[in-house]
């Protein structure tokens, strides 16, 4: 079934027609989901069995893809015969992390013939940006003064997860394990949103998953010298209907052409 997956998304990338309706099955039955595949592609019928399906979103797509790699082979390994690693995704994934009394963060590996951790805390809080990451004590303080986290600061693990790292397949279990709340607290632009939406689609509960917005956020956004372009401002249309609260992010940037990036945080509070 990967193999057919794979040859799909080759079809797709050169533009050559494909039997949409017998991909997308392998993708569900693989454990894409319907969001998923929907932020990622759109397809066109010109026949019974050919469509023309065409790449929406790069990012959902790069992560589409990861579902016809195999599971029990090392991708890096075989490419490198052909001097191809750079074109091939690692066989396994690193999270950095820390707790409030820890003085150096402290790295999760995650590789696919090995048992996933447990986590030692309660919560988790998701840092898109390094330096708020790295000042966790401050990250604390702003959360729970602007985007009401009550949780004790004891209770959570801070990790860092820039881009879509943090959505890797591999980590998703861990961050499904974690008893209370995963906290996302991310840019305000397309790519915080599609952070959070590679969060969902990966399987993370929209229930235990939060995308933190602080309660002044019009305020920020007027004085915000952040533009958000046009392109940008149509990529966040495509996502609206995600969630209650990047309905509201959406529309607030849609609404000052502004967006935010979280370090603004610590210069402004």
């Amino acid at each position: 079934m990967r193999k057919r997956l794979a040859e799909g998304f080759d079809a797709i990338k050169k533009g050559r027609s494909v039997d949409w309706r017998a991909l997308k099955t392998r993708l569900l039955k693989t454990g894409a989901t319907e969001a998923l595949i929907n932020d990622a592609l759109s397809a066109k019928a010109y026949g019974d069995k050919d469509y023309q399906v065409v790449i929406k979103d790069e990012q959902s797509f790069d992560l589409l893809q990861k579902f016809a790699e195999p599971s029990d082979l090392s991708s890096r390994s075989a490419a490198s015969i052909t001097g191809n690693t750079h074109l091939t995704r690692v066989n396994g994934a690193m999270l950095a992390a820390w707790g409030v009394h820890d003085a150096t963060p402290y790295n999760h590996v995650f590789m696919a013939d090995r048992e996933i951790p447990q986590p030692n805390k309660r919560h988790a809080l998701i840092i898109e940006n390094l330096e708020c990451f790295l000042n966790k004590d401050d990250t604390y303080r702003f959360v729970k003064e602007f985007c009401g986290v009550t949780c004790p600061v004891e209770d959570i693990e801070f990790i860092m997860g820039a881009g879509n790292s943090i959505s890797n397949r591999l980590i998703i279990p861990y961050l499904k394990s974690f008893k209370g709340e995963v906290m996302c607290l991310l840019d305000v632009d397309l790519g915080g949103v599609k952070i959070y939406a590679n969060l969902l689609s990966g399987g993370i509960p929209q229930g235990s998953l939060r995308y933190l917005v602080p309660d002044d956020l019009t305020r920020r956004l007027r004085v915000s010298r952040r533009d958000a372009g046009e392109k940008e401002l149509e990529g966040l249309l495509r996502m609206h209907g995600l969630s209650p609260v990047t309905d509201r992010v959406i529309s607030a940037i849609q609404y000052y052409k502004k967006t935010l990036e979280q370090e603004s945080y610590r210069a402004a509070r």
